[in-house]
């Protein structure tokens, strides 16, 4: 898994987008599911979170474990996703920085948690 979000790191944000040319945050994670995992995953923060993901709370996460966000707006919908690394890390599809690693811990990110998710089927 680490080897395959590797090569994401540094591709540009496309909404919508699905390549190394440009993906949003669901398109990153469908990704890499699919090459590692061969996991299906949908293609919308939100669904993954309900339709393909049981709930896990912070302190259990593992190794390549969604982790989803809300906007700030909605605290019920999921607006974004990342893949928990390790050591608090996760990687996801930044809107301004492309596909970076960033840390469960950053105060933006503590503000806007909304759950983990575990794959189901994994």
């Amino acid at each position: 898994m680490y080897i395959e979000s590797s090569r994401w790191i540094g591709v540009p944000y496309r909404t919508g987008g699905n390549t190394m040319r440009g993906v949003d945050c669901s398109g990153l994670t469908y990704n890499i599911y699919k090459k590692v995992y061969h996991k299906h995953l949908k293609r919308n923060s939100d669904d993954q979170r309900k339709e393909n993901c049981r709930k896990v709370s912070k302190g259990k996460l593992q190794e390549g474990d969604l982790v989803f966000f809300h906007n700030g707006k909605n605290k019920r919908t999921a607006t974004h996703v990342g893949i928990y690394l390790k050591d608090n890390r996760f990687i996801h599809a930044s809107t301004s920085r492309g596909v970076i690693v960033s840390r469960l811990d950053e105060p933006y990110y503590r503000r806007v948690w909304m759950q983990g998710g575990r794959v189901k089927g994994l």
